[in-house]
C-alpha cells in the first residue's frame, strides 16, 4: 500500500487526469525529498492500460535515454545513433499496446550541454513516432527549463505539474502521525514530530529518514 502525502495525492490524481487523453505530454518535478518516485509509483500503479518505463539501471550504465529505450523493447542499441526511431520499434510499441511511457529521474541524461540536446532530440522523436502513446517525464525543478523546449514540438496537450512539500507543521503532523501508527514504537526513533519539522525543514525524505534510519534509531533510544 502506498501512503501519500496531501501534496503527493493532488499532483498524482492532477496527472491521473492528464493521462485520460491520448497523446498526453507530462512532466513533473519536485525538489529532492518531496517523493516524487513514490509519487509516480502511485499513478502507475493506478493505471490499468500496459505502461512503459524508462529508469535508471546500474546494468545500463553508458546508455543514453533512446538505447534504453531500446533496451526495454529487447531491441539491439545499434539504432540508438539514428535521429528517427524505425518503424519496426514503432509496431512493437503498438503490439504491446504501450499506453504511457514513463521516464523517470530525467536528470541523469542531462549531465551536460551536449548530453542535454540529445536528451532533448530523442524525446522528440519518440514524441513524433508515438503520437497516440502518453509520455510522463519526471525529474527535478532545476531540470523545468530543459523540459520547456519539448512543448509545442507536436500536436500532444503538455503539461507541467511540480510536487510540493507539506503545507505547514499540522499537515506534517496528520501524516506522519498516520505513518507511525502502523509501527511499534520499537521501529522509530523517540524524538518528538514538531523537533523534525523545523530540524528538516519539513522535508519528506529527511523526516523519514531521521525517523528510520538505524543510525537515528539507536540515537533516540538513548
Amino acid at each position: 500500500m502506498i501512503i501519500l502525502s496531501p501534496s503527493q495525492y493532488a499532483t498524482a490524481n492532477d496527472v491521473l487526469a492528464a493521462l485520460t487523453r491520448e497523446g498526453s505530454f507530462c512532466f513533473v518535478s519536485s525538489e529532492p525529498g518531496l517523493g516524487l518516485s513514490t509519487c509516480m509509483a502511485y499513478v502507475r500503479s493506478r493505471l490499468a492500460k500496459p505502461i512503459f518505463t524508462i529508469a535508471d539501471h546500474p546494468e545500463l550504465s553508458g546508455l543514453d535515454l533512446l538505447g534504453q529505450f531500446y533496451y526495454q523493447l529487447h531491441i539491439d542499441v545499434e539504432f540508438q545513433g539514428k535521429n528517427e526511431i524505425p518503424d519496426f520499434v514503432v509496431e512493437i510499441a503498438t503490439l504491446r499496446e504501450v499506453s504511457t511511457i514513463f521516464i523517470d529521474h530525467i536528470d541523469i541524461f542531462l549531465g551536460n550541454e551536449s548530453a542535454r540536446r540529445r536528451t532533448i532530440q530523442q524525446i522528440k522523436s519518440i514524441l513524433i513516432a508515438l503520437p497516440l502513446v502518453n509520455i510522463v517525464v519526471s525529474g527535478l525543478d532545476s531540470d523545468t527549463s530543459a523540459m520547456l523546449d519539448l512543448q509545442g514540438c507536436s500536436l500532444r496537450f503538455a503539461q507541467v505539474f511540480s510536487l510540493k512539500g507539506f503545507r505547514d507543521f499540522n499537515e506534517y503532523q496528520v501524516f506522519f502521525e498516520s505513518i507511525l501508527a502502523g509501527h511499534l514504537p520499537a521501529e522509530f526513533a523517540n524524538v518528538s514530530l514538531k523537533a523534525l519539522y523545523h530540524q528538516s525543514k519539513g522535508n519528506l525524505g529527511d523526516t523519514i529518514l531521521r525517523l528510520f534510519h538505524p543510525a537515528y534509531l539507536y540515537k533516540g533510544k538513548n
